[in-house]
């Protein structure tokens, strides 16, 4: 949706492209209202109760779908009267202890957070929110995390951009920045209320900084700079790893072209393979704020040392990422040690030779190996083409509270692990059946935790054979 957003912003969604963004938009408006409660509020996956921060995540997300995508404004408006009504009388908002998933700390981030989403809802103006708002100004400057604070900023920032406060708040913010080089970004001390830590955290700070400073109007120099820090932050593929980072990250971009000049160009780039193949791109006033993609499928050198040239003409200062992908079959792939695993994943089949309609047992291990707990951890086992997981045994899994949720998604079944704990490993098996006679590889299976994907363990493909 935020894609969609950019796009008519920018004129640039021919009708193609925009229905295709519609379609997800409005399947992604479906798989949300799922998660709703019944008497209000919703939670991880619509099971009572509502948590408070789930709920305004949910807020914030029907908030920016309603400006692609037709809404109901019933549900907007019961999701913020559920919100508002779950306040304090001193104008916070506090976990109150049914919130087992995501949890802040500390009263001025939670409720900045709430309140900043009520605000983007449309409801400034009702006393709730202007209680919330007192509290946060009285103690937004006690804060000393970046990311704590960036929430806070947020918060004012959209109730007042130019209240002395939150001009204040948002200098404070500033003054927590980290400069190397031209980039420009925010260390997060403490888990987002994602569960995000390290550099998955410090995007979000990030984000939530720029975004911040942004609606200000302060520092453009610290917002250049952690715009261009998120751009260098993006994986190969293109999002920022973990989801609140990849949105809170489009949030800033998005942003970011509200408020951008002219283009200094045109300017015309080249860019060469090995001093052979050559693309050129124009960037001018009409596309300089998109991403141009450059691929080259040949010319590559044998011995696996590539050079590539960028050639810059006219004005500009253009930013730019180099990645590359390679194919390197299994049996070459080195083995990662165990100790370097945030979390171990074991998948064993208790067979590999089967005929037509038998089944095969899945037996699957999966510990932690730091000390801690994952909020939620990701469970993803390949599914070998032709075969039919017996979901009675994945359902007989969750009954048992064994696991929290799965999900059957083509050729991968997709376990969720809720509060996964160190020193407590996790051991289960399922059935699947074989449908036609074949010889085929599994997808990979993986595990990892799903607000900090950077260090997931992978396992190579099973091989199986299914006979008349």
């Amino acid at each position: 949706m935020l894609v969609l957003d950019y796009m008519r912003r920018t004129g640039q969604a021919n009708p193609e492209m925009q229905l295709q963004a519609e379609k997800y938009v409005a399947a992604g408006y479906q798989r949300l209202l799922t998660f709703e409660v019944e008497g209000g509020g919703f939670s991880l996956f619509g099971d009572p109760p509502a948590e408070v921060f789930l709920t305004a995540y949910g807020l914030m997300e029907f908030t920016d779908m309603a400006k692609v995508y037709p809404v109901d404004e019933a549900l907007i408006q019961r999701t913020a009267q559920w919100l508002l009504a779950q306040q304090q009388p001193d104008g916070t908002w506090l976990d109150q202890g049914y919130s087992e998933h995501w949890r802040v700390d500390a009263k001025t981030p939670t409720t900045a957070y709430i309140a900043w989403a009520l605000i983007d809802a449309g409801y400034a103006d009702t006393p709730e929110v202007r209680r919330a708002i007192g509290y946060i100004r009285e103690f937004a400057l006690q804060e000393t995390d970046a990311y704590n604070l960036a929430l806070a900023a947020n918060a004012l920032a959209a109730y007042a951009p130019d209240d002395s406060m939150t001009k204040a708040v948002v200098k404070r913010l500033y003054e927590l920045r980290v400069q190397e080089g031209d980039a420009v970004y925010w260390k997060a001390a403490t888990a987002s209320f994602m569960g995000a830590t390290g550099e998955s955290g410090s995007m979000e700070a990030t984000a939530l900084a720029a975004i911040a400073l942004m609606r200000a109007k302060m520092y453009p120099e610290a917002v250049s700079g952690a715009l261009g820090y998120l751009v260098q932050s993006k994986d190969s593929w293109g999002p920022w790893y973990p989801t609140q980072a990849t949105i809170l990250s489009l949030k800033a971009l998005l942003l970011a072209t509200e408020t951008a000049g002219q283009a200094e160009g045109p300017a015309r780039l080249r860019i060469s393979l090995n001093n052979e193949l050559s693309r050129e791109v124009v960037i001018d006033e009409t596309n300089a704020d998109v991403v141009h993609t450059v691929t080259f499928n040949r010319g590559f050198s044998p011995s696996g040392v590539n050079r590539v040239r960028i050639e810059l003409e006219g004005g500009g200062n253009l930013m730019y990422q180099v990645s590359t992908r390679y194919y390197l079959p299994w049996d070459k792939v080195p083995p990662v040690p165990e100790e370097q695993e945030a979390i171990t994943i074991d998948l064993a089949y208790d067979r590999t030779q089967l005929a037509v309609n038998d089944e095969v047992t899945v037996n699957v291990g999966v510990r932690l190996n730091v000390e801690g707990v994952v909020k939620m951890a990701l469970v993803d086992l390949g599914v070998p083409p032709g075969f039919t997981v017996l979901s009675e045994d994945l359902s007989r899994l969750v009954e048992q509270g064994l696991i929290a949720r799965y999900e059957l998604a083509g050729r991968q079944v997709i376990i969720y692990l809720e509060d996964f704990a160190y020193g407590k490993p996790l051991s289960f098996s399922y059935r699947m059946r074989a449908r036609f006679p074949l010889r085929a590889q599994t997808p990979p299976s993986s595990a990892y935790d799903y607000y900090n994907p950077t260090g997931a363990s992978v396992r190579a493909p099973l091989e199986v054979t299914v006979v008349e």
